[in-house]
């Protein structure tokens, strides 16, 4: 039984990380081939996973989904998770993706779990470990290597890819570190279906959800629906529970497995042109995680 739920967990976190790989690539097809702005998908993805989440839950749970929303300082956590966490992964993800491509965003928003570790080491003042220094200096090195591919004179991405995909993997560190407290008090689902709602409702501020750009076919509308409901809400879900039967640091270590997903996918099926040291440079951000695996600290404990 133990093999059993151990092999059943490893394989939802691996079909959880395929998923949220090929929904990059899958956004990246609908950015160069149907015309659609990146900013619109993130807003509309965000919307529609926020809202069927709810309705499901509310189908499930009943009036306990608005539970969050009676106490003050839930809602003023929660807005803050929403807006500072979840919006920004989502919408800088996206972005990152417009400016340049799936496989370079997934792998710069891989960025978090340093950051964590840093954002760790500050909040309890204490030297980092050797496994600790080694990773930041891999995310370094590989970072310097994906901008620059060596040359510090020149960018090889632009400096918006660059800034977007930074900003995701900073909002990724922040969405792991940050609803700690709501986690223990509300399901987990709960919290990311209304950071999400909450988070398309605010990019729709910047890009209104029925000023649609791009080519509206069959093929782009289950392409969005492939993002939404594959990209957006199924992983999530399988994911977690992957977690319940393996544990987080296991789970984070087979979700390394999306970038290599969505490097198979934007190199296979859209063309997309990557070096040698593209390539070089992505291992050595992807093995920071398997190096934060050899000593972690509860400050630096991402939690799904």
């Amino acid at each position: 039984m133990i093999h059993n739920r151990a092999f059943v967990g490893s394989a939802l976190c691996i079909f959880s990380a395929c998923l949220w790989g090929v929904t990059g690539t899958v956004g990246q097809f609908l950015f160069q081939e149907m015309g659609f702005s990146s900013k619109w998908l993130a807003s509309v993805r965000m919307l529609l996973a926020g809202t069927f989440l709810l309705s499901y839950l509310f189908y499930k749970s009943g009036k306990k989904i608005f539970y969050i929303w009676k106490r003050k300082k839930d809602v003023k956590e929660l807005l803050l998770f929403s807006l500072f966490g979840m919006l920004f992964v989502q919408y800088g993800y996206f972005v990152a993706i417009g400016y340049s491509n799936a496989a370079t965003a997934t792998v710069l928003q891989y960025l978090a779990p340093v950051m964590l570790v840093v954002y760790g080491t500050i909040r309890i003042r204490k030297a980092p470990s050797f496994a600790e220094i080694i990773a930041v200096a891999f995310a370094l090195i590989g970072t310097f290597l994906l901008a620059t591919h060596g040359n510090i004179h020149t960018l090889n991405i632009s400096g918006a890819a660059l800034f977007w995909g930074l900003l995701s993997a900073v909002a990724l560190a922040f969405y792991t570190a940050y609803p700690q407290r709501l986690l223990r008090r509300y399901n987990t689902i709960h919290l990311i279906a209304w950071g999400m709602l909450l988070g398309g409702i605010c990019t729709t501020f910047v890009k209104p959800f029925w000023q649609i750009e791009g080519t509206v076919s069959v093929l782009s509308i289950g392409c969005l629906l492939f993002v939404v409901f594959f990209g957006a809400m199924l992983p999530y879900i399988t994911f977690l529970y992957g977690v319940k039967y393996i544990g987080p640091t296991k789970s984070s270590l087979l979700a390394s497995v999306e970038p290599l997903s969505s490097t198979l996918a934007s190199v296979l099926w859209l063309q997309t042109k990557l070096e040698w040291i593209d390539y070089l440079g992505f291992l050595f951000i992807v093995a920071t995680v398997f190096v934060l695996s050899l000593k972690r600290r509860p400050a630096a404990e991402p939690s799904s």
